[in-house]
């Protein structure tokens, strides 16, 4: 089984407490001090249970006084000067690690009269957040997808309803949202090319989703397909790696991991690109696991350039998107959908990505 993340431990059991009316509104919660101490767990741990309490609106906190169970009829966010408020729903808690949106974002806000409100949907799901959202006061909503066809069913309702809503990562099958993207293509190629110039012949593609659940995933699979082609190393008479994908099961997806490096030894693979860095990150702590050298026993290139990617043994090779610039663009995108909603922008906005040569690549 999948391990839960400490953090979420603690969510889970004051979700709980407040969903029982154990705690009522307004009653105050434990400290970071006291949860750290009941739980066991650091006092970064027990922050971050609360962001996630906090960005899910289950809690508000007062500046010297604590952390307080939210009303649900109240709403203790304060209000921006002019009311002019845009969404963002994530589907992880803010973490500039895994790209700072936020940061891109209110920049563009800061040269307008809106002001950004972020949440998160780890608790309490995109559906219900989604079906919220559309009755809420905001002015628009910028969206990260969990996939590009999960929750259709509300999400064409926005559309019908011309709701001004931009999505950032992924495009939403079917429905023609502005979407802002990094350029997965040209990443996915640029990754296997990597490989391909030094001299590996058989490289293998994996994601944590079936490439059909996630444009931005599809595409980067499509660049490494295009690069192989495009150097004669796809072989069509044997069953190779080229068009598998492992899906990352969270009941044993570890298990997929191991099965998929020890494919990767007897099947002579010598290059792996991955769909992020997080699962490439994971691969090289369960080779060295099972006794494998990552880059010498096989080469590893990951997607995103995440801030523990130059800090990991070794350092990873990888493609770097630009987090911040993809919020800018977003940001400006939908505040023009909403302030000239008939001029609305033919194309999707796509931003370039880059090679980080790191420690992960070994020359053949």
């Amino acid at each position: 089984m999948e391990q839960i993340p400490l953090y979420q431990h603690i969510v889970n059991a004051l979700t709980a407490k407040i969903e029982s009316g154990e705690l009522q509104a307004g009653d105050q919660l434990p400290t970071e001090a006291e949860i750290s101490k009941e739980y066991k767990v650091s006092r970064i741990t027990s922050k971050r249970a609360l962001n996630e309490l906090e960005n899910a609106k289950l809690i508000y906190r007062i500046q010297g006084k604590g952390s307080f169970v939210s009303d649900a009829k109240a709403d203790h966010r304060p209000l921006s000067k002019t009311g002019k408020e845009i969404l963002l729903i994530l589907p992880f808690a803010h973490n500039p690690g895994l790209g700072d949106y936020e940061k891109g974002i209110n920049e563009y806000l800061a040269t307008t009269e809106y002001s950004l409100n972020i949440q998160s949907n780890t608790i309490v799901g995109q559906r219900k957040l989604l079906e919220s959202a559309l009755q809420s006061a905001h002015s628009g909503l910028i969206l990260y997808p969990i996939s590009s066809i999960s929750d259709l069913g509300i999400l064409y309702q926005y559309h019908l309803a011309k709701y001004p809503l931009v999505t950032m990562d992924k495009c939403i099958e079917g429905i023609p949202f502005l979407s802002v993207v990094s350029d997965n293509f040209g990443g996915g190629y640029q990754a296997s090319k990597h490989l391909i110039e030094n001299n590996h012949k058989k490289i293998a593609f994996i994601s944590s989703l079936k490439v059909e659940n996630s444009s931005s995933i599809r595409e980067r699979y499509f660049g490494y397909l295009q690069a192989l082609y495009d150097y004669n190393l796809i072989d069509y008479s044997v069953n190779d790696l080229t068009d598998q994908y492992l899906t990352h099961d969270n009941d044993n997806g570890r298990e997929y991991y191991i099965q998929f490096i020890r494919s990767v030894m007897t099947q002579g693979i010598t290059g792996i690109v991955a769909e992020n860095d997080l699962i490439a990150i994971e691969i090289i702590q369960i080779a060295k696991e099972l006794g494998l050298s990552v880059p010498d026993d096989f080469s590893v290139v990951g997607f995103d350039n995440i801030h523990l990617a130059s800090f990991v043994e070794p350092k990873l090779t990888t493609i770097s998107q630009d987090f911040e610039q993809m919020g800018y663009e977003a940001a400006r995108s939908l505040i023009s959908l909403i302030e000239h909603p008939l001029e609305r922008p033919l194309e999707n906005v796509v931003i370039p990505v880059r090679l980080m040569e790191r420690q992960t690549v070994k020359k053949l």
